[in-house]
């Protein structure tokens, strides 16, 4: 009797290790090691807040009021194995949920434990070996591969550059490798044609010929998910069967909200299988719910969102950037964001005289 009741004990402790080893919804916890090696390509860093400015007004007995500018964002793409990988087939999508939002969702149109929600992708071009990633090459793809400081001064033609702070930390992205916006269909007109462009999921054409995209990757907000994800179909795929038919159902789903403070939405499914890496950015202190069970953290350069800000405040997080963290041997990556990521200045920031970024 003894003997059992030993027996069932022990019993009852492997179930409680086991049960520790996974997080609430069954995945594992991955925990790196010095010696653990990374078999894919990572989100290295994201720079997403970009930078302050003013135009000095005192002498008009104004007070200047700091501003933001955030066309310079980008995000760098890493190769940390020993092998060539590839852009080809491979594209940058963010997520449908808002993780700085609680959300009720209707029974069975929770996803984010089925798969990845998207409501937006964009994806790169090539036809299988187009854009090789070296080992241990990066891959800066920017929402405008321009020199931002340049193309701001030359929209003040005419005024006292001066009397405008701020302007000297603006990016210059003219070196980048790609640009997730498209010079077919760009809106703010700043697209650089001499860098490959990235290509909405869903494109149609106009009859005077314009092209319009649909559930493309356009921005990175201060409250959203990122994947880089090898896309489960081709971009001609996903037009013929991304909607609903009386057939079955599509690639794009209708996802039905019950409480009252958010709307319905449309997610399109990414099975998890098929997300290389993701990030969820978040201010720090406005953290309601994971935007994918895939990532068990999140992280911002801010613990509020910018609006709650003073204009004042601007120049502390001007310049700052989500960066991988380095254990002094390899990139960490242990899907948690939180523990992933840390706030540094941008690694693209430009240099001062004395060769200190400039923020």
């Amino acid at each position: 009797m003894r003997r059992k009741k030993i027996t069932a004990i022990l019993l009852f402790g492997l179930m409680l290790l086991s049960l520790n080893s996974c997080t609430r919804n069954e995945m594992p916890v991955k925990q790196s090691t010095s010696k653990t090696k990374l078999d894919h390509l990572i989100i290295k860093e994201v720079f997403y807040v970009g930078h302050y400015w003013y135009r000095d007004v005192k002498e008009w007995g104004m007070k200047n009021l700091n501003q933001m500018y955030n066309d310079d964002q980008y995000i760098a793409i890493y190769n940390p194995t020993d092998e060539v990988k590839y852009l080809d087939g491979l594209a940058l999508c963010v997520n449908a949920i808002e993780p700085s939002k609680a959300i009720q969702f209707a029974p069975k149109d929770d996803f984010v434990n089925r798969y990845y929600g998207a409501s937006g992708i964009s994806y790169f071009p090539g036809k299988g070996n187009d854009y090789p990633v070296n080992p241990g090459q990066t891959i800066i793809v920017a929402k405008y591969a321009i020199d931002h400081k340049a193309q701001f001064e030359s929209e003040l033609e005419g005024e006292d550059l001066s009397k405008y702070g701020g302007l000297a930390a603006f990016l210059d992205l003219s070196k980048a490798d790609f640009e997730w916006t498209n010079i077919n269909y760009d809106a703010g007109r700043k697209n650089n044609p001499n860098v490959p462009d990235m290509n909405a999921i869903l494109t149609s054409t106009d009859s005077k010929g314009n092209v319009g995209p649909s559930y493309e990757f356009s921005n990175v907000s201060e409250s959203n998910g990122i994947a880089l994800i090898k896309l489960p179909w081709t971009a001609e795929e996903f037009k013929k069967n991304y909607a609903d038919t009386k057939d079955g159902k599509g690639y794009l789903h209708y996802i039905t909200v019950t409480s009252s403070a958010f709307g319905d939405f449309y997610a399109i499914e990414i099975p998890f299988a098929n997300v290389i890496d993701c990030i969820t950015i978040c201010p720090r202190r406005m953290f309601q719910m994971r935007p994918s069970k895939l990532d068990r953290g999140y992280n911002a350069v801010t613990d509020v969102s910018f609006s709650s800000l003073k204009q004042s405040d601007y120049p502390i997080s001007s310049g700052l950037a989500l960066v991988r963290r380095w254990d002094g041997k390899k990139f960490v990556d242990d899907n948690n964001t939180t523990a992933d990521f840390e706030v540094k200045v941008a690694s693209l920031s430009r240099k001062d005289s004395k060769g200190n970024a400039i923020k």
